[in-house]
């Protein structure tokens, strides 16, 4: 039987930076790791799946953007001076040839990497970048479990897909203003303990957004979960 493999998720930071301590200086700690099934969870791969069929239409939204100028300074931006785009619609052409850029050059590493036919060239950046969701789709199960990086912990430097794919969405959620179209829970995190669970529209689930746990529920845990709050109170 094969050894389990932690889920390379974020949500599993707190456990992974628990080890690093243990193996440090032998500080114990009672943590269990989500695993992977064989290396990602199922619900990162499914967030994972979800958010790459994403990206075609957030590429459009980006697009939007340019066409009609680049967005102005944001407000807060204390301490820290604006910076001003050289030309109407620069930052969305950077973020879209950041994301675009990094569609194709995976769907090239997974040509290479299984001996498939080179990506045709010569078509629109639009058609392009769709065909290549389409691709990443099709080999995403290979992806996250056989890709050299598959195991690589979540982080923004991470070469792993399934940590590429949601690096793209939220940059794209986040340019469109879209992340502020969130649903906060009210019951603290079953993990952390924390306020800190929200679910992004459209999203499957809920997410904490405690950047030492990260767990994720469906709707029906985090139901069961406030009803085990309740009742206990009640107690």
């Amino acid at each position: 039987m094969p050894a389990l493999i932690p889920c390379p998720g974020r949500h599993n930071d707190a456990w992974r930076c628990a080890e690093q301590t243990r193996a440090e200086d032998n500080t114990p700690h009672d943590l269990t790791p989500v695993f992977g099934q064989p290396v990602h969870c199922t619900r990162c791969a499914d967030r994972a799946r979800t958010k790459l069929l994403d990206l075609p239409e957030l590429l459009a939204a980006v697009w939007l953007e340019a066409v009609h100028g680049s967005r102005g300074p944001k407000a807060g931006t204390i301490g820290r001076s604006p910076v001003t785009p050289r030309w109407p619609g620069e930052p969305s052409r950077i973020l879209t040839d950041h994301i675009v850029g990094g569609l194709l050059t995976l769907e090239d590493d997974i040509r290479s990497l299984r001996h498939l036919n080179d990506r045709r060239t010569g078509v629109t950046e639009g058609a392009a970048a769709t065909a290549a969701v389409r691709f990443i789709g099709t080999h995403l199960d290979w992806a996250l479990t056989e890709h050299p990086a598959a195991s690589e912990a979540h982080d923004r430097l991470s070469a792993n897909p399934a940590a590429q794919i949601q690096a793209w969405h939220r940059a794209a959620v986040r340019f469109t203003a879209r992340d502020a179209l969130t649903e906060r829970y009210a019951a603290p995190c079953p993990r952390c303990d924390l306020l800190g669970l929200y679910r992004a529209d459209g999203d499957n689930y809920i997410e904490c957004r405690n950047i030492t746990c990260g767990m994720l529920l469906t709707r029906a845990e985090y139901d069961a979960h406030a009803a085990q709050l309740v009742a206990g109170q009640a107690a």
